[in-house]
């Protein structure tokens, strides 16, 4: 019977937290996965992204250390392996090509690619959204694509 009692009491506490966090304005974090794609960056550190800039993510699956990420950084096309283990994450070495744009896609791209560089942290939103974190606090938001 307390076994009843204590879960029954987690799960009231747990919905608690959940409506906390929604009368706060902010969304619930959920478990997810990256896998798949694309994945579009709708803000990069809180400034937002150049209207029209391409800057999109897919997450292949594989095994053994064979899981592949690959995307389009602003300008260049980029690669790499990616691992997610709940909510830590590690990429690459990344490699891409190197096309000159415009010098302000450029620094968009160059902000872009030395963030997902420094990602350890990923969580998601009840939207769907996926936050990809460095630890110094540095955010790059994902949307799938559709």
């Amino acid at each position: 019977m307390r076994m009843v009692v204590v879960v029954a009491a987690g799960l009231v506490l747990a919905s608690c937290a959940r409506e906390l966090a929604l009368v706060k304005g902010e969304m619930p974090v959920i478990a997810g996965s990256l896998e798949g794609g694309p994945w579009q960056v709708a803000d990069l550190n809180g400034g937002g992204v150049i209207e029209n800039a391409r800057l999109e993510m897919t997450f292949e699956p594989g095994d053994q250390g064979t899981s592949r990420v690959s995307g389009i950084s602003g300008c260049n096309r980029f690669t790499g392996r990616w691992q997610q283990n709940g909510a830590t994450v590690a990429l690459g070495p990344l490699a891409g090509t190197r096309m000159a744009c415009a010098p302000a896609l450029m620094e968009l791209e160059g902000k872009f690619l030395a963030t997902l560089g420094a990602v350890t942290m990923v969580s998601f939103d009840a939207t769907g959204a996926a936050f990809l974190k460095a630890p110094d606090g540095r955010t790059i938001t994902l949307r799938k694509a559709g």
